[in-house]
């Protein structure tokens, strides 16, 4: 079995990194708890969801564009979908373990909106892009 060559562009990396973050901080100010299971800046919205559904809604739409932009491989979609799930993975961990002491559940439930649900979403997506594109021929 030949292994495939990644070939990555780190800007890319670099920049979903950066939109995840700005997704979490987003999803913050909005009033959704999205890295810890109280409100960084005090503000709270009442939603009929619980937050960590409506945080995985967000990295799930946001995987699937990335997925459905990714031209190289389904490696490659799913290792930009991890970088775009990476803060989101990383922030709930060190923020809840710092600054407060929540129920590890809760935690759980935060971090895998990170890299599980964006990397799986980013290749799927592509898998069903490659496989429709491949289909007419």
């Amino acid at each position: 079995m030949k292994l495939p060559i990644i070939i990555l562009n780190r800007k890319l990396c670099l920049a979903l990194f950066a939109v995840g973050a700005l997704l979490c901080l987003a999803l913050e100010l909005c009033g959704v708890a999205a890295a810890t299971p109280r409100m960084l800046f005090g503000r709270t919205a009442d939603f009929p969801v619980p937050d960590a559904a409506i945080v995985a809604a967000v990295y799930a739409a946001a995987a699937v564009v990335t997925g459905a932009m990714s031209k190289r491989s389904t490696v490659n979609a799913v290792i930009y979908g991890a970088c775009l799930g990476q803060c989101q993975l990383l922030l709930p961990m060190i923020l809840t373990v710092t600054l407060y002491r929540a129920d590890s559940a809760d935690v759980l439930w935060r971090s895998l909106c990170g890299m599980p649900l964006t990397a799986c979403a980013a290749g799927a997506v592509f898998s069903v892009k490659k496989r429709l594109g491949h289909s007419g021929k």
